[in-house]
């Protein structure tokens, strides 16, 4: 009986020990220079309609990803307006079959924009979300509040809540209601000194979450009304590449995340951060990798 007790009290928390498992190695496919013109800070990446999108922590915009021989343009294409005292500082963005719908951790709001720009509504009005998550525990450290979001359907989204705790949200929109969790713990274990974290988050038939400071892209799955890691795939082999590594390397860069079928999609976000083998250099990088 004592057995059946502890099992089901594990199943409620947050803060159990799991046991860590090894991920499968990702294969690299291309790995091409994003042209961030010294200032561009891609975060977070959808695919729509055949095209690649990301935003800016640092900019108000909507960038179209252009792609040529080995690099990336990033091409403004909607200008969001800012009624706001401060940057909206855009860590994430997705889709439904009409509109984008951008994360601004800043605010801890969804900015609904239609594909010409012409709509642009806060989801939701107030700071429901905000509340919703510091009630169980998230959103205690500065500027490590909401870093991913991705569409369900049925006018629900799932958000990803970075760091120190880590967490997830849930959140309905049809009716305003809202299930927020910690999920501190990983089964991927990061390097010493690093946080477990969450960033990208990319939904369809399969739900994938990036888990940026281990270097892991995780398949999630859902059960007892939560998300949960399941399988994992590792990067890490990649991203140290000396040709493809930054010379600040203490923590992950990777903050996009698209998966179709089983090939991965990763934008980083380097602040600006140089290549290690050339310090003139500080564009981001945009990675093709296959299962």
């Amino acid at each position: 009986m004592r057995l059946i007790i502890l099992t089901l009290v594990c199943v409620g928390l947050s803060s159990c020990a799991v046991h860590s498992k090894k991920a499968q190695q990702l294969h690299l496919i291309k790995a091409y220079e994003v042209e961030t013109q010294g200032f561009l800070e891609p975060s977070g990446l959808t695919w729509w309609d055949g095209e690649f999108y990301t935003v800016s922590d640092k900019q108000d915009n909507i960038y179209q990803l252009k792609f040529n021989e080995n690099t990336v343009e990033l091409v403004p294409i909607i200008s969001i307006r800012n009624d706001r005292n401060t940057k909206l500082d855009f860590e994430g963005i997705t889709h439904d079959e009409n509109y984008f719908y951008l994360m601004s951790e800043m605010y801890f709001q969804i900015l609904k924009v239609s594909k010409d720009g012409k709509i642009q509504q806060w989801l939701p009005k107030n700071e429901l979300l905000k509340h919703s998550g510091e009630k169980v525990g998230l959103f205690q450290r500065h500027n490590a509040y909401f870093e991913g979001i991705c569409y369900l359907g049925d006018k629900q989204f799932l958000l990803a809540a970075e760091r120190d705790p880590r967490g997830f949200v849930h959140y309905d929109s049809s009716n305003e209601l809202v299930n927020a969790y910690v999920r501190n713990d990983s089964i991927y274990p990061s390097a010493q000194h690093r946080s477990t974290d969450f960033t990208g988050l990319s939904c369809g038939y399969k739900n994938y979450v990036l888990e940026r400071n281990a270097h892991v892209v995780s398949e999630l799955k859902f059960k007892h009304g939560q998300y949960y890691e399941s399988r994992g795939w590792s990067y890490q082999n990649i991203i140290e590449k000396p040709n493809l590594q930054y010379q600040d390397m203490q923590y992950g860069h990777a903050e996009g995340l698209v998966v179709k079928g089983n090939t991965i999609y990763l934008i980083l976000d380097n602040n600006r951060n140089p290549h290690k083998q050339n310090t003139k250099n500080n564009n981001s990088l945009f990675l093709v990798l296959r299962k």
